[in-house]
């Protein structure tokens, strides 16, 4: 079931542009990629999306990299389904979502529990980030980076 789809990439960002990017911004690029739910491609994942956006500074290619990696590990442990990963480079930003069809809600994080930080990590070094329901199912957390290290 792994592997790239450039018609669903497509599609995606067009249903997710009026939220995940700021007024006026467009595509100049996309590429989705299909990953079964295991631990093993998260890394895959963290690939992905690093070498679909080129040139970046390092310090914004390893928060790219590691943003991504905690959103498809939640996918990947908590929801359990087909994770749809999506990368796409506007001039100035560099955005990805992960959709996977979980609906459950994860219980706030506490000094008592494990794990649980990685989204309040996804919110301070993300120029933007979010979550979105879908009616026919599913969800998409998303972030945006900055392409060259300033926030948009």
């Amino acid at each position: 079931m792994d592997g790239p789809d450039d018609a669903r990439a497509e599609q995606d960002w067009r249903d997710l542009e009026p939220v995940v990017l700021p007024t006026g911004a467009a595509v100049q690029e996309c590429a989705c990629l299909v990953l079964d739910p295991e631990p093993r491609n998260v890394s895959r994942a963290r690939s992905f999306v690093t070498d679909h956006a080129p040139g970046l500074p390092d310090d914004t290619r390893d928060v790219l990299a590691l943003l991504t990696s905690e959103l498809v590990t939640n996918a990947v442990v908590h929801a359990r389904t087909e994770v749809r990963l999506g990368v796409a480079l506007t001039d100035a930003d560099v955005v990805v979502t992960v959709h996977d069809l979980d609906l459950g809600r994860r219980e706030a994080a506490g000094p008592e529990r494990d794990g649980g930080r990685g989204l309040g990590m996804v919110e301070a070094l993300a120029v933007a980030c979010g979550q979105l329901r879908h009616r026919g199912g599913g969800k998409t957390a998303w972030f945006r980076l900055a392409r060259h290290g300033a926030a948009t």
